[in-house]
């Protein structure tokens, strides 16, 4: 376990560096449930060295004589020469010094049909919530249903975890978007890297910018995808992107992003459709996906329901 706290300490003094390992960072974190366990504990008696410097110091040796011109980070002083036995020690003491059963409170949110939601949180984390989701958050934990952009900042020690239907986004200052649909989980990353673990997966899957995930909940597959950094979460511009969907799936899109109530013939329910369908700009969406498929409209129950044509 000492050798785990060492490496733990050499990752986080290299932080703050614009040189930085993200991927390996990354890969490292994920090899050993210990790693990430063994750097949020350092990142927190890090935080509070300077609240309680005093006390920590006495759970720490002298610190090694460090040449003038020595070209290491400035935190490194706190962690040089420190064994796993030590740093235990000042973990303890931080720990004593931390409130004791104070619960976090859980916030609400929900978007509805035909309308996103801004999220503005504490730790300066932005979530568009897209129309009918819902996203509680408790600390540093998240669950999604439905869609969402995420503008996470770094913030040292801190991951942000998101859970989705079985499966778990692990950031640490990304641009992404979730999806926790009933058809499925999809995960793109337009800055930064994360993690997405769950039971279903051997290991987690690290997703750089460009790179996606499909899950497909009906054929339980998984399927990696790339993806324009700049169009990723298109639906807050007003645009619907679709790949081999299936046109009952674009259709309930249609009526969730646009607040158009849009059917679809069983039929033609299975008819594959890829493209892009404005939503924001007056015209009937349906009717323009009528016209890109060349199928019937007909007015039905409020909505509009696509046909087959000659039916």
């Amino acid at each position: 376990m000492d050798r785990i706290y060492e490496e733990a300490a050499n990752w986080l003094v290299r932080e703050p560096d614009d040189a930085m390992d993200w991927p390996g960072f990354t890969h490292w974190l994920e090899a050993d449930p210990r790693h990430r366990a063994a750097y949020d504990e350092l990142a927190l008696i890090d935080a509070e060295l300077d609240d309680h410097s005093t006390r920590l110091a006495a759970a720490r040796p002298e610190p090694l004589p460090v040449a003038a011109n020595d070209s290491q980070p400035l935190r490194w002083g706190r962690w040089a020469g420190m064994g796993g036995g030590a740093i235990a020690a000042c973990l303890a003491l931080v720990f004593a010094l931390q409130p004791v059963g104070r619960d976090v409170p859980i916030q609400d949110y929900r978007s509805a049909i035909g309308k996103n939601s801004q999220i503005a949180l504490g730790d300066g984390s932005k979530i568009v919530l897209a129309p009918a989701s819902h996203l509680t958050v408790q600390g540093d934990q998240l669950a999604l249903e439905g869609t969402g952009y995420f503008d996470i900042p770094h913030k040292p020690g801190r991951t942000l975890i998101i859970r989705a239907g079985e499966f778990q986004i692990s950031d640490v200052g990304t641009q992404f978007s979730v999806g926790n649909e009933a058809d499925g989980v999809s995960v793109d990353v337009a800055e930064g890297s994360l993690s997405v673990s769950s039971e279903r997966l051997a290991k987690p899957i690290a997703l750089a910018a460009g790179h996606g995930l499909r899950a497909d909940r009906s054929s339980k597959t998984i399927r990696m995808t790339s993806v324009d950094p700049q169009q990723v979460a298109s639906w807050r511009r007003g645009q619907l992107q679709f790949d081999q969907t299936p046109l009952a799936l674009v259709a309930r899109d249609i009526s969730r992003y646009s607040g158009e109530k849009v059917m679809v013939d069983p039929a033609i329910a299975n008819q594959p459709f890829s493209g892009v369908i404005a939503i924001d700009e007056g015209a009937s969406p349906a009717r323009a996906l009528a016209q890109i498929l060349s199928v019937e409209t007909r007015p039905v129950d409020g909505g509009i329901r696509l046909e087959p044509r000659g039916r």
